[in-house]
């Protein structure tokens, strides 16, 4: 399972996280995830808010994961209330 987190806008606090995941076989459920992660002692503040899955990574030009790309994908969603 591959991961990347970016902020998410959020009216209240600003930002929030998102974590998008491209699953190897079948996908988790969100709360499977977040289960896991507080299973393995992550701090509660570094769980991320929301879990989104993908296919695949957007790019940069230099095969980098584009966050800024992620950021608007999650921006988009949240606007159009998904």
């Amino acid at each position: 399972m591959d991961a990347a987190v970016v902020a998410m806008p959020d009216a209240f606090l600003g930002e929030r996280s998102c974590a998008f995941v491209i699953p190897r076989d079948t996908a988790p459920k969100g709360a499977e995830i977040v289960r896991f992660l507080r299973g393995r002692g992550l701090a509660p503040y570094k769980i991320p808010d929301r879990v989104e899955f993908v296919d695949s990574f957007p790019q940069t030009g230099v095969g980098k994961v584009s966050k800024k790309a992620l950021r608007a994908v999650i921006a988009g969603k949240l606007q159009a209330g998904a």
